[in-house]
C-alpha cells in the first residue's frame, strides 16, 4: 500500500499530466480538490468535495482520469470518485473508506448482474411474452422457393410431439424472416402446451449476460436458467464467435440440453462452414442437426409479399406499382414492409393518391444510394473495433498494449484491403506517418501467412466489411 506522501506525489503528477491537455482554468475548475486516498494495481480511489463536480467528471470526462493515471504509472487502473468526504488525514481512515467502497461495489455489482440476467435471458411463457410477437405465426409467413425448406422444418418442429431436427440451424442475411419463424414456433408450442419453459436469447445478449455473471460470481444461476429449458432459441449466434468463455458456456449448455432431448434452434447470418472464428467443437454440434437456409426472395415471392402486406393495411396498389416495388426492394423483407408502411402513411395521413410517379419517387428514396467514402471508412473502423472489443477512441489513440496495437494494425490493413485507401490517408487517421502504416500492414500479412487461425479470422472480418460497404 502506498504511503500518504507517495499518494500525494502520484496525484500531483497526474494533475500535471491533465494540465498538459486541458487549459489551466478547466484543470483548476474540475480537477482541483481531488484527493487520491488508495492505489493498487487495479484501482485508484479518490475523494472529491463536490457532488456536482463528481457528476460532471463521471458523465463528461469518464476516461480522463484513467488515461492520465496510465500516463504516469505506465499501467491501467480503474478510477473511482467518492464525493462528500472531508479531507482524509490518516491511513486508517483511508483503508476504512476503501473497504466500505469495495463492499458497496460488490453489492451494487451483484444487484446489477441480476437485473442484466433478467433483461437478457428471456424466459417466455404465454403470460409474459410480448404481445407484439403474437403477430409472428406460420399462417402469415409467406412461403416461396427461397424460404420453403426452413419454413417446413420449423413447422414440423412446432407441431411434433418428438424432438426433431435437433439442432435446427437456420441461416440467411438479416431481414429475411429467421426471427419470424422462431416466434412462430414459440406461439404454436404455447397453444399446444402452455407449461413449456422457452428461452429466446440473442447471441450478443447471451455474451453480455455471461460476462456479468462471471464478473459477479453468479454463473451457477446463469447456467440454471438455460439448462432447465424445454426449448432454447438462440438468435444471431454469430455474435458469440471469437469469444472463448461464451463459446465454452454455450458448448456445455448445448450438451446438457441435447442429452436431455430438449429442442435447440439457432439462427445465423451465414452458413456453418463460414463461421471460421467459431470453435470447431460447436460447429460440429451444429452440423449434427438440420441446416436450413433462407435466401433473398425472388421476384414472384416479393410480389406476393407486397400484395399480402398491402392487404393487411387495406392498401390497394396498381399492378404496375407492385411490379415496380418488387424490382427495387430486393434485399430483404423488412425493406418491403417499410415501403408498404410509407405508402400507407402517405395515403391515409397526407391524403395522397398512389400513382406510379409518386411511388417511384418515394420508393427510390428508401433504397440507399452509394455511401460516401467517409461513411465507409467509419464502418470499417467500427467493424474492427467490434471484432476486437475496443472503442474507436482507443484504436486511434496512443495506447500501446499488444491487443490494442494488434487491432490498430488490423484496422490499417482493412482500410487498405477493402477500399484501397492510400498509406498517407490511413496515416492521417492514426496520427502517424505512412512508413508506420506500411510496416503495420506488412506485419499483418506476415502473421496471416504464419498463423492459419488468425488468417481465417481476418479473412472473415474482411469479408463482412466488404458486404457491409458494397
Amino acid at each position: 500500500m502506498y504511503s500518504f506522501k507517495e499518494l500525494k506525489e502520484i496525484w500531483q503528477a497526474v494533475y500535471a499530466s491533465i494540465g498538459n491537455v486541458f487549459s489551466a482554468s478547466s484543470t483548476e475548475l474540475w480537477f482541483s480538490g481531488i484527493q487520491l486516498v488508495y492505489l493498487d494495481k487495479d484501482l485508484a480511489l479518490m475523494t472529491i468535495p463536490s457532488d456536482f463536480k463528481k457528476q460532471i467528471l463521471d458523465t463528461k470526462f469518464p476516461d480522463v482520469l484513467k488515461e492520465h493515471f496510465y500516463n504516469c504509472l505506465g499501467f491501467e487502473v480503474e478510477t473511482a470518485l467518492i464525493s462528500g468526504i472531508p479531507e482524509i488525514t490518516n491511513e486508517e481512515d483511508a483503508t476504512l473508506l476503501y473497504e466500505n467502497y469495495i463492499e458497496q461495489k460488490r453489492a451494487d455489482d451483484f444487484a446489477e448482474s441480476q437485473k442484466q440476467m433478467e433483461r437478457a435471458v428471456k424466459v417466455i411463457s404465454p403470460n409474459n411474452k410480448k404481445k407484439a410477437t403474437d403477430y409472428f405465426t406460420f399462417e402469415n409467413f409467406i412461403c416461396g422457393d427461397s424460404n420453403k425448406f426452413a419454413y417446413n422444418a420449423c413447422y414440423a418442429i412446432a407441431h411434433s410431439d418428438e424432438v426433431a431436427y435437433n439442432p435446427l440451424f437456420i441461416h440467411g442475411k438479416s431481414g429475411l424472416g429467421k426471427t419470424h419463424l422462431m416466434y412462430a414456433i414459440i406461439n404454436t408450442l404455447f397453444k399446444r402446451d402452455p407449461s413449456l419453459k422457452v428461452i429466446y436469447i440473442k447471441g450478443e445478449e447471451f455474451t453480455n449476460s455471461l460476462v456479468e455473471a462471471i464478473k459477479n460470481g453468479t454463473t451457477e444461476q446463469f447456467r440454471e436458467r438455460y439448462r432447465t429449458a424445454d426449448i432454447l432459441l438462440v438468435d444471431d449466434i454469430q455474435f458469440i464467435a471469437g469469444k472463448s468463455a461464451t463459446q465454452d458456456e454455450f458448448f456445455h449448455t448445448f450438451n446438457v440440453l441435447y442429452e436431455a432431448q430438449k429442442q435447440i434452434i439457432v439462427t445465423c447470418d451465414r452458413p456453418i462452414h463460414e463461421m471460421k472464428n467459431l470453435e470447431e467443437r460447436i460447429r460440429t454440434r451444429l452440423e449434427w442437426g438440420l441446416p436450413a437456409d433462407i435466401t433473398p426472395p425472388d421476384t414472384e415471392l416479393r410480389i406476393a409479399i407486397i400484395k399480402k402486406k398491402a392487404e393487411e393495411l387495406n392498401l390497394t396498389l396498381q399492378d404496375e406499382v407492385v411490379e415496380f416495388m418488387a424490382s427495387r426492394l430486393k434485399d430483404n423483407i423488412r425493406l418491403i414492409e417499410g415501403g408498404i408502411k410509407k405508402l400507407s402513411a402517405m395515403r391515409f395521413i397526407m391524403g395522397k393518391e398512389l400513382n406510379i410517379d409518386l411511388v417511384k419517387k418515394e420508393i427510390n428514396g428508401l433504397v440507399p444510394a452509394e455511401e460516401p467514402r467517409s461513411a465507409k471508412i467509419e464502418k470499417i473502423i467500427m467493424s474492427v473495433c467490434d471484432s476486437y472489443n475496443i472503442s474507436k477512441e482507443t484504436i486511434v489513440g496512443k495506447k500501446r498494449t499488444s491487443h490494442i496495437v494488434g487491432a490498430r494494425h488490423a484496422c490499417m490493413y482493412a482500410l487498405r484491403e477493402t477500399i484501397d485507401m492510400t498509406l498517407k490517408d490511413i496515416a492521417a487517421i492514426f496520427s502517424c506517418d505512412h512508413t508506420s502504416v506500411m510496416s503495420a500492414i506488412k506485419k499483418i500479412e506476415r502473421e496471416k501467412s504464419e498463423k492459419k487461425e488468425f488468417a481465417d479470422q481476418l479473412n472473415s472480418l474482411i469479408k463482412d466489411i466488404k458486404e457491409s460497404i458494397k
